[in-house]
């Protein structure tokens, strides 16, 4: 690992790049053959378009509702602008690192949040079609976008190892896919940073978070992960990949994991932050 003075020694297993690269030269072969759509109307996409490299065509793009400074650094969430005042600049900074009016006050094991957009229209329908089993190059063309529109915070995080939010075993199953895996391995990639698909576990099975209430939503991935034995993280960096954050239950109960197995920081990079409940 590259931080200065960490003593990280994830075990990267092998299979985990050779499937990334299997994955990205299958994606280069096809587009050899068929002419590249867009990922979301199937609309062709011209050879020589600036955002063909992210699988959407202009259109779609202009539906999708960007996050734009000032966000809060805590929860990724839009931070209003206050009123004029003598001092409106200092409650902005303050309102960004302390968290806003939708996170101050709530116990969250990680650090900061980098979120695409916002969750609703054109960006939920991608969302939600990562998560089927056909969603892997929405999940690539999701994490490029990412890079092409986050990528300077990303960097400038400079962390040591990315890892997504693991499946239980019978959902991944179900699923026969997890975005945010896909998602961490382009953001890998992208960063130059090693991630670890295996290094957070879950521990239990648990509900679907969409079913439930927000004091439910804690309670129900409450000490639900854990770090695989021979994993170390001490004074690491994480940067902690999910598809989207809604209240921050089940990223800050991953970051206790993390916390408690030596990161010194996490992380989040999600592609939506949700709102509408607390």
């Amino acid at each position: 690992m590259r931080r200065r003075g960490s003593a990280i020694m994830a075990r990267l297993p092998k299979r985990n790049c050779f499937r990334g690269k299997a994955r990205l030269l299958r994606s280069g072969l096809a587009n050899l053959i068929f002419p590249p759509t867009c990922i979301s109307c199937g609309e062709e996409i011209g050879e020589g378009d600036a955002v063909n490299n992210c699988a959407l065509c202009e259109s779609c793009l202009e539906q999708i509702e960007f996050f734009s400074d000032p966000v809060c650094d805590r929860c990724g969430a839009p931070v209003p602008f206050p009123q004029r005042t003598g001092d409106s600049d200092g409650k902005l900074k303050r309102a960004k690192e302390l968290g806003c009016y939708r996170c101050r006050g709530r116990k969250m094991w990680f650090d900061g949040t980098i979120a695409l957009g916002h969750y609703g229209g054109q960006l939920r329908e991608l969302v939600l079609h990562m998560k089927e089993a056909t969603g892997d190059a929405v999940s690539l063309a999701m994490g490029r976008l990412m890079m092409e529109r986050c990528g300077e915070r990303l960097s400038v995080c400079e962390v040591d190892v990315v890892v997504p939010i693991p499946l239980h075993w019978r959902r991944r199953i179900a699923h026969r896919t997890n975005s945010a895996a896909v998602l961490a391995e382009v953001l890998s990639a992208k960063l130059g940073v090693p991630r670890a698909d295996r290094l957070l576990k879950r521990t239990r099975s648990t509900l679907r978070q969409f079913d439930l209430n927000p004091p439910k939503r804690w309670e129900n991935v409450r000490r639900a992960f854990a770090v695989r034995a021979g994993y170390h993280l001490r004074d690491a960096h994480v940067l902690l990949v999910d598809d989207i954050l809604t209240t921050g239950a089940t990223c800050s109960e991953a970051a206790r994991a993390l916390r408690a197995a030596g990161a010194a920081r996490v992380t989040v990079a999600v592609v939506a932050r949700a709102f509408g409940e607390s």
